[in-house]
């Protein structure tokens, strides 16, 4: 698929997220719904990787890029953060821990339903 088509299809799926917040009021940001949109297009084959894959790439490969806007925004607001940083640490640890919890949790559930489907039935 050329990549101009590709690069539609992409904007064309975040616009439909972006209408969805605005208009039907659905409170996730509308950059999530596209994304989310995209996931069940490409779950349900309605797109398949191959379509979006050359632009998908490029944005990929340039994804650092994206994080200047809301970098250059906390270091403008600095003084704010820093006024913030012990609230900030805690938070950035507690999540930390929550995170490594959860995954743990995953890990371990999924571990024991492999054994299950692996282990003969007697």
């Amino acid at each position: 698929m050329p990549i101009l088509v590709q690069l539609i299809v992409i904007l064309g799926i975040c616009l439909a997220g972006d209408l969805l917040h605005r208009y039907v009021g659905i409170p996730i940001p509308g950059n999530i719904l596209g994304m989310l949109i995209l996931l069940l297009l490409l779950c349900f084959k309605v797109i398949k990787v191959d379509h979006i894959k050359e632009t998908s790439d490029f944005f990929l490969k340039r994804l650092p890029f994206f994080f200047l806007p809301p970098s250059i925004g906390i270091m403008v607001a600095g003084d704010e953060v820093m006024s913030q940083w012990p609230l900030l640490l805690i938070l950035c640890i507690a999540l930390t821990v929550v995170t490594m919890a959860a995954t743990g949790w995953t890990v371990q559930l999924l571990a024991h339903k492999r054994k299950q489907q692996n282990t003969p039935s007697h």
